[in-house]
């Protein structure tokens, strides 16, 4: 059974027809200051979309509320 989160986050992207994959990963070549790291997690986000970004949430709505 998948905790709360996951299944929200499948039933959405479904909603929306949108392709998903769950996954965790590391990135050992991260930027080590914070303010790069910000910049380039926020560059990501704004290329993929994900509608569980708030920055994301005009475009495709808040998710869970």
């Amino acid at each position: 059974m998948l905790p709360q989160y996951l299944d929200s986050y499948h039933s959405l992207h479904h909603h929306y027809g949108l392709q998903r994959e769950v996954s965790i990963a590391f990135w050992w070549d991260a930027p080590t200051d914070q303010r790069s790291r910000q910049e380039l997690e926020l560059n990501l986000i704004l290329k993929w979309r994900s509608p569980f970004n708030k920055e994301n949430w005009e475009r495709w709505g808040q998710p869970f509320w």
